[in-house]
């Protein structure tokens, strides 16, 4: 669609559109005399309505004014003097320009900040890194229908992340809500893909071997001694953390945070009421915000586990750390995957104690730590242990137990009846 100009005269200056906004184009003379370019154009930063080109008209009158008044004498090439339009033409009852996706976005983001629906951890893992990513190419275009079918389209193309997807979806429908009771948009074009917005689905056996693996007894037992006869001290150090969420299935969030003020080895308990998060570098508390009682049999091993802790170290006060790393220092995910994944230093990389037992066959594959926990439940579910008791003790529910951590008999067939 182009501007008319009154009279027979050629235009110098024509209105377009170019993927939905709005640009000038100017003829060959005044883009060679003026550009030095056979042919110019220049966007004007505003998507195609009928308010918007009455704006962009009125600068091409003015443009067209100053082209043909001696030559070009008061042209001014970079547009500045025209575009301040802007300012005289936005404040019009009924006029509207799309605001950008992150002029949007941050608004919501703080929105969800400021009234306490997000913790720290949260904002900065899923809504500024995992969030962040995925509309990186978006965030200073405005938030126009043709950019948000752009954005739906990319995002279901893609084969990972849509579990994510699915719910920035939603975090995107919810912002343009609140968008358009502010009058910045005029529609939520994310209403609809919200609603139908299906990953693809998996069957149980394929989510449990990617998502909630767990590693046998057998495998549990040479994980921990081959922490424990380390040839590296840093890899010895942690070797009682090992031990401990391998045999409580707690969080490691929850196992960095823990004091020896939440154990009470007369009593027979830990009470697991925080959890340090290693992005936001705060505690907090349990991801369900429920205080746990995990009890202590005792001369169990756990129990076992911390005389040896209390012996090792004989001046232990109630504030301090159960486990730390060499320096004293609390140990978050970062020290854990070093000494679990791979180690990085500046002269080599050292390979973790699981992925050293994995590479040389002695477990039956590689592991991430969380597996600690799934290993856990895993292993007192399959041994009879009263679903409900484990969901109290590790902070979860018996659907989850038994959708996520009843693990398959994988030699199992179907009848051939």
């Amino acid at each position: 669609m182009y501007s008319k100009q009154e009279g027979n005269k050629q235009a110098d200056i024509r209105l377009g559109i170019d993927k939905g906004a709005l640009r000038l184009q100017f003829s060959s003379r005044v883009s060679q005399q003026f550009y030095g370019k056979k042919q110019k154009y220049i966007g004007l930063g505003r998507h195609d309505s009928e308010e918007n080109r009455k704006w962009a008209e009125g600068i091409i009158r003015r443009i067209q004014e100053d082209i043909d008044y001696q030559n070009g004498a008061n042209f001014d090439p970079s547009l500045k003097k025209y575009l301040e339009l802007k300012s005289n033409v936005i404040n019009l009852p009924g006029s509207y320009q799309a605001a950008t996706l992150r002029e949007l976005w941050q608004e919501y983001v703080n929105w969800k900040v400021d009234t306490k629906q997000i913790s720290t951890g949260t904002l900065i893992g899923r809504y500024e890194r995992n969030f962040g990513y995925l509309l990186a190419d978006y965030l200073n275009k405005p938030l126009t229908e043709d950019i948000a079918q752009t954005i739906i389209d990319d995002l279901c193309a893609r084969h990972s992340n849509s579990d994510s997807i699915g719910k920035l979806f939603s975090a995107l429908s919810s912002m343009s809500q609140r968008a358009m009771n502010d009058g910045k948009i005029k529609k939520d074009f994310f209403a609809e893909i919200k609603k139908f917005y299906k990953p693809p689905k998996k069957s149980k056996q394929l989510q449990e071997e990617e998502d909630h693996r767990a590693y046998t007894v057998e495998e549990r037992n040479l994980i921990i001694d081959s922490f424990y006869s380390s040839t590296k001290q840093s890899f010895r150090q942690l070797a009682e953390l090992i031990e401990f969420l391998f045999l409580t299935g707690c969080r490691p969030g929850e196992a960095f945070a823990l004091q020896w003020k939440h154990i009470d080895l007369e009593k027979g308990w830990i009470r697991f009421e925080d959890a340090y998060s290693s992005v936001s570098k705060e505690i907090k508390g349990t991801k369900t915000n429920v205080v746990r009682i995990f009890k202590i049999k005792n001369k169990s091993r756990l129990a076992e586990l911390f005389e040896r802790i209390k012996n090792k170290n004989k001046n232990i006060s109630i504030e301090d750390l159960v486990f730390t790393k060499m320096n004293g220092k609390r140990v978050s995910l970062d020290t854990l995957a070093g000494v679990w994944y791979k180690k990085f230093s500046e002269r080599r990389t050292y390979n973790g104690i699981v992925t050293e037992l994995a590479e040389d066959g002695k477990i039956s594959c590689y592991l991430k730590p969380y597996s600690t926990r799934h290993t856990f439940i895993s292993i007192q579910a399959n041994n009879g242990t009263d679903l409900a008791l484990i969901a109290d003790v590790c902070g979860t529910s018996v659907d989850k137990i038994m959708k996520h951590y009843l693990q398959p008999n994988e030699q199992r067939e179907l009848a051939d009846i």
